[in-house]
């Protein structure tokens, strides 16, 4: 097993971006949760989940990504999910119908254009 992190924080003033890297499943998912609970008290303008570095995700990867959509819709902060997605994860999202529930953006820079068309 590897030391390396599987969830990484940055923030800016335009983005806070929560990066997933290796496997997320039900054993790896409370990282992820804890950060998205942090990315909520922060002051960015938008919360962005970049996947692009996520080689697998189950069905626990989709519950925490539908959910904090609900959380970051209450709050009225805008929420993108971005890659480009790896085969798998683009798998998973099409064959439980989540791509079409979720706010997928190819990359995180697009994510963030497209919250603030202006820069």
């Amino acid at each position: 097993m590897s030391d390396e992190q599987l969830v990484t924080v940055r923030e800016s003033e335009r983005a806070f971006v929560v990066a997933v890297a290796g496997e997320i499943d039900v054993d790896a998912v409370n990282e992820l949760q804890e950060a998205m609970a942090l990315a909520l008290r922060t002051n960015a303008a938008m919360t962005v989940v970049d996947l692009s570095e996520t080689e697998f995700a189950d069905s626990s990867l989709l519950n925490l990504l539908l959910v904090a959509q609900q959380k970051h819709a209450a709050e009225g902060r805008p929420l993108a999910v971005a890659g480009p997605f790896r085969p798998t994860v683009t798998r998973l999202f099409k064959i439980t119908g989540t791509a079409d529930h979720l706010p997928l953006v190819g990359t995180v820079d697009a994510a963030v254009r497209q919250a603030d068309p202006q820069h």
